[in-house]
């Protein structure tokens, strides 16, 4: 059998990205605390920064 692949809530995502971008944790501490890629949090982040603006501009 294939590994299964994790699932993160909205909420943790949100959690983890606020975190990051308010300093509270590098992206790599939150990587190793949460069990997550650095470049799944880079991903995360730039989504997150993408559906402000994009919300702002209209």
């Amino acid at each position: 059998m294939g590994k299964q692949r994790k699932t993160w809530s909205p909420e943790l995502k949100e959690q983890l990205v606020l975190a990051v971008l308010s300093g509270e944790h590098t992206i790599a501490e939150a990587a190793r605390e949460y069990e997550v890629s650095e470049s799944l949090i880079h991903t995360w982040r730039a989504q997150f920064l993408e559906a402000g603006r994009a919300r702002l501009q209209g």
